[in-house]
């Protein structure tokens, strides 16, 4: 599967169990380890759960390569590291402090 293909694997399972707030971010150029981010989030604890357990039996299923998950325990912020792009599910407030999007696109605006 090319870039493109994995990233609307993976925005699809998310979007198809109401992930919120869906943004794929292409850090290449920033990262010689991966080529995408997509940072989404859940409405619970639970809900991040569920989510990157599909992902995760979605990208199995595709072929994909899962080459780990973090973040289980308390499933504030979850990370499914699918070698070329890796996921991070969170809820709102993890969301909202940890600010992904603001770091890896390099932009200081609030």
């Amino acid at each position: 599967m090319n870039l493109k293909q994995q990233l609307k694997a993976v925005t699809d399972i998310i979007d198809e169990l109401k992930g919120e707030n869906v943004v794929t971010l292409k850090v290449l150029q920033q990262s010689a380890d991966i080529e995408a981010i997509v940072i989404a989030t859940g409405r619970s604890t639970q809900h991040v759960r569920g989510i990157v357990n599909n992902v995760k039996i979605e990208a199995k299923r595709l072929g994909m390569k899962v080459v780990g998950i973090e973040g289980a325990e308390t499933g504030h912020w979850m990370l499914i590291d699918l070698a070329e792009v890796v996921v991070h599910v969170m809820t709102e407030k993890t969301r909202e402090f940890y600010k992904l999007e603001k770091l890896w696109s390099g932009t200081d605006d609030e």
